[in-house]
């Protein structure tokens, strides 16, 4: 008995070794796999694929319309000294926004295809590869960065900036940014000021490193505004990451400032102007105290918790906060509270780190803080470059926890990420077409106006939409597309006047007469102060022999729009009919 549970115990000690020994090996292989820069981009950036590539498919939406489609001026590269010096080379609308470096890129891809028209999925295919990239560049800089902190293995900091990465290339927040064509500027900005920070974190103080710094920084500002606060960034790497003293620390950031100064200056040559328009909430102090509800709708969104949203200009409409509603104090208390965190953080070596993540977090959102007054409260693309310092920080701050429960800690991180991808691929698919993109957003978010206009508009661009005019005859099948599309539109927007007054006039090529006063009418009680909707109204009560009631619509129509030549021109027809029947009466 005595030898029998001997030989039980030197079985499990052989057991215990051999497990020890099966972690050790598979540590081993696993530091070895990761340790490699290459395999951990590649899954990084075949990850971001598998998730984002059906966008490729996507059409253009919203302003993509005057960006690109109607931009001429992507259609030569010649034009390419004008894309950097002139605004009306940015748009085929005068808008107060200079992208340069995206415009010049469009102006590329557009050559690449070689086709007469701009086509989407190359455009999609390029949001696509920029974001793949972003994310790569930030598992570079987020290895470097973990690689300072004391006490962690080389192996716990390559995982926790694969997960960094992981995460910020699957989180549903940036499904915006990579589904729409115009955000490139936002992707382009982001990869530039990655590229510049890898650059300065692996600087060894030579002249050519710093001015590679240098010029990447210009690039990422000529790409879109949100990339100037990089210059704060770079002083608290001299001086937190490199060790500099605060002094010498300022001494190499003058350049940085430098450069967003000349960018800062320039861009207001070009615009004639800094800020996009008037401050959207009346005044300057109101825009200001009105921004910081919008603080806790981005601490949210950060998280990944729903509900998301494609347009937030409802936000514009709304009364403006007092400074002592719950809103605005509860969003105060989280800038102070994450600020402070941030700096109590940055005076601990081991969380410095952490604390970096909050600053980056907290400097990338001053751009579209309203400090210049912008067209918009908030935007979910404006998250992309602040995301990343989110992340870095409860990345770091995982990796801390993760010395107490390892397994438990890179498990919840997996977790948190197959919930993101998840979101992510339900979430793209609003972007898919004008069509989807608002009507989907009008389903989530009723009453926004400009979601309903954009809405109608594309759908008057539909194929059975195309070719409708009133002077052109139309067929009976084509006259009953557009009546259900239109019926199936008014289920959404019941009270949107133009498609009440297509309806109305489609009834009319169809001589179905009583539906047809009965949705003009509608239409001019929908919209009674537009002239044209009286003047519908008094084509068809004319041409039903309605003469009285034709007069009284064109007479108001005409209240509206005394030069409406079309209305005085039926004034005219009416009153001559009118004196013709008397006459024949006589």
């Amino acid at each position: 008995m005595l030898r029998a549970n001997v030989n039980r115990g030197r079985k499990r000690a052989f057991c215990g070794d051999f497990s020890e020994a099966q972690v050790m090996i598979r540590g081993v292989a696993m530091e070895k796999f990761l340790s490699k820069n290459w395999v951990c981009c590649g899954l990084i950036g075949l990850f971001t694929i598998l998730i984002w590539g059906s966008t490729v498919g996507f059409e253009f939406v919203w302003d993509d319309s005057v960006l690109v489609v109607q931009n001429t001026s992507i259609r030569s590269l010649r034009n390419l000294p004008e894309i950097f010096t002139s605004v009306n080379a940015q748009s085929a609308e005068l808008v107060p926004s200079f992208r340069p470096t995206r415009t010049a890129f469009y102006a590329l891809l557009f050559a690449l295809v070689g086709k007469p028209a701009p086509q989407p999925w190359i455009f999609h295919l390029a949001n696509v590869l920029w974001h793949a990239l972003a994310a790569m560049l930030l598992f570079l800089v987020a290895r470097l960065l973990c690689q300072r902190l004391a006490g962690v293995t080389p192996l716990a900091g390559r995982i926790t900036a694969l997960l960094i990465a992981l995460g910020f290339a699957a989180h549903p927040v940036i499904s915006e940014a990579v589904c729409w064509v115009k955000c490139l500027d936002d992707l382009m900005a982001a990869v530039f000021v990655l590229s510049a920070l890898w650059f300065l974190l692996q600087w060894k103080e030579d002249v050519r490193g710093y001015v590679a710094v240098l010029v990447l920084y210009l690039i990422a500002v000529f790409s879109k505004e949100s990339a100037v606060p990089m210059a704060v960034i770079a002083f608290l790497v001299f001086g937190g990451i490199h060790n500099f003293s605060w002094r010498r620390s300022a001494l190499f950031s003058i350049p940085f400032l430098m450069v967003a100064g000349l960018y800062v200056t320039y861009r207001h040559t070009v615009l004639g102007q800094s800020a996009q328009c008037a401050p959207i909430s009346g005044s300057y102090g109101q825009s200001l105290i009105d921004m910081f509800p919008v603080v806790l709708q981005y601490w949210r969104l950060l998280w990944g918790i729903p509900p998301f949203c494609a347009d937030y200009d409802f936000m514009v409409g709304m009364p403006p906060h007092s400074i002592f509603s719950a809103a605005v104090l509860g969003g105060a208390f989280l800038v102070m509270l994450l600020g402070g965190l941030a700096a109590w953080l940055w005076r601990r070596p081991q969380w410095r780190l952490c604390a970096f993540g909050l600053f980056w977090l907290g400097l990338f959102l001053l751009p579209v803080s309203n400090l210049l007054p912008m067209m918009q409260f908030m935007a979910e693309r404006f998250l992309y470059l602040p995301l990343m310092g989110f992340l870095l920080a409860l990345g770091v701050a995982l990796l801390h926890l993760s010395r107490f429960r390892p397994r438990l800690i890179i498990g919840v991180a997996a977790v948190l990420i197959v919930i993101w991808t998840g979101t992510s691929l339900t979430r793209m698919g609003v972007w898919k077409d004008d069509l989807s993109l608002c009507f989907r957003t009008e389903f989530d978010h009723p009453g926004i106006a400009r979601v309903e206009h954009n809405a109608v508009v594309a759908l008057f661009r539909l194929p059975q939409m195309k070719g409708w005019r009133m002077d052109k005859p139309l067929s009976a099948e084509h006259a009953e597309q557009i009546v259900t599309t239109l019926q199936r539109a008014r289920q959404i927007y019941p009270n949107n006047d133009q498609l009440t007054t297509q309806m109305g006039l489609t009834y009319a090529k169809m001589e179905r007469w009583p539906d047809a006063v009965a949705m003009l009418e509608l239409a001019a009680q929908q919209n009674p102060a537009l002239a044209e909707r009286w003047f519908n109204l008094a084509s068809v009560y004319e041409r039903i022999g309605e003469t009285a009631k034709a007069r009284e619509a064109c007479a108001k129509a005409l209240r509206l729009r005394p030069f409406f030549g079309k209305a005085l021109h039926m004034k005219k027809q009416i009153e001559e009919d009118m004196k013709g029947a008397n006459i024949r009466r006589q």
